[in-house]
């Protein structure tokens, strides 16, 4: 039994810990290139780390299906429990060390097309200046988003609001009262701003599927009524020319609608007081293996500030 002992001790003595640093970067992204990449090493390199780790393993890993890799099962079982692994050994070296300057890696945020217009530029220079090394892809917020971010494929959702959820934590990130935007000259403009007028209108939505039509629609839903919505686009930035070029009006938060519509040939109104709205709340949602990384720490401070110094959370 002693001898035993020994053999496991001088097996993790040898262990180079940056193959499973490796590991999970290939099992994230599921091609040798992008992982090399995400971690800051040659393609080669990581052709060689994984290599090594089917031998250590005695699995393939990741095969070719296709035109894609897809992971083995058993490497789908080992990504959570190497994810736990990797997030306590950097805690564990690093707890309250964290040098932006010297981080290396890729920030990854599934979010909605308006915070990516809201937050995206000021996050971008933020990690330019502050952390040169670290990269950011942002992704469009998507229903799986516990999935995502307990497998790692995010960092970090920017999304509705939840109620409590074991080994999920959230904080508010985005609050704003609504506003409603139409063109200059707009036939509703020279009549009475009422309710029966706002579903008399046009109106444009940003979303995809069912994504950005709840708040607007339960509202009316409970009090009998509802709207038209005559276009539908994906991407935020359009929304200005087509509300300045139609008849068509968007109802957004805030924020968006002084920032992005406020220059342009366009009116912002409050919604009619009947709808009884309530705020845009939008907050930042993370898995509790992001709890106490210190980069993720960092990465919530920093998102948390830029809306703070934005005026994201003030609703009135």
């Amino acid at each position: 039994m002693a001898g035993a002992a020994i053999i496991h001790e001088v097996d993790i003595a040898t262990l180079d810990l940056n193959l499973l640093v490796a590991l999970e970067a290939l099992l994230l992204e599921g091609h040798v290139t992008r992982a090399a990449r995400r971690v800051h090493v040659s393609q080669p390199a990581m052709s060689r780390a994984l290599a090594r780790l089917r031998e250590m393993l005695g699995d393939e890993l990741l095969v070719r299906v296709g035109q894609q890799m897809q992971p083995t099962p058993k490497a789908e079982a080992l990504l959570p429990r190497l994810q736990r692994i990797l997030a306590e050994i950097r805690g564990l070296i690093a707890p309250d060390g964290f040098d932006p300057k010297q981080a290396r890696g890729v920030l990854r945020l599934a979010a909605p097309d308006i915070v990516t217009f809201m937050l995206g530029p000021a996050l971008m220079r933020t990690l330019r200046r502050d952390a040169p090394g670290l990269d950011l892809e942002i992704v469009r917020w998507s229903p799986a988003w516990r999935e995502q971010l307990a497998s790692g494929e995010v960092d970090l959702t920017i999304g509705e609001p939840r109620g409590d959820e074991r080994g999920i934590y959230a904080k508010p990130l985005v609050r704003q009262r609504w506003a409603t935007v139409l063109r200059r000259g707009h036939p509703a403009l020279r009549k009475r701003w009422s309710l029966d007028t706002f579903v008399q209108l046009d109106h444009l939505l940003i979303g995809v599927g069912s994504e950005g039509s709840a708040h607007v629609d339960v509202a009316l839903a409970r009090l009998g009524k509802s709207r038209r919505v005559g276009l539908k686009i994906p991407y935020v930035v359009l929304s200005p020319l087509i509300v300045a070029e139609t008849d068509l009006v968007l109802t957004t938060a805030l924020w968006l609608a002084k920032k992005l519509y406020g220059q342009a040939r366009l009116v912002i109104k409050q919604p009619p007081r009947q709808l009884e709205l309530a705020p845009v709340d939008l907050p930042m949602v993370w898995h509790e293996r992001a709890q106490r990384d210190p980069q993720q720490r960092w990465l919530r401070d920093v998102l948390s500030r830029l809306a703070e110094e934005a005026g994201m959370l003030r609703p009135a």
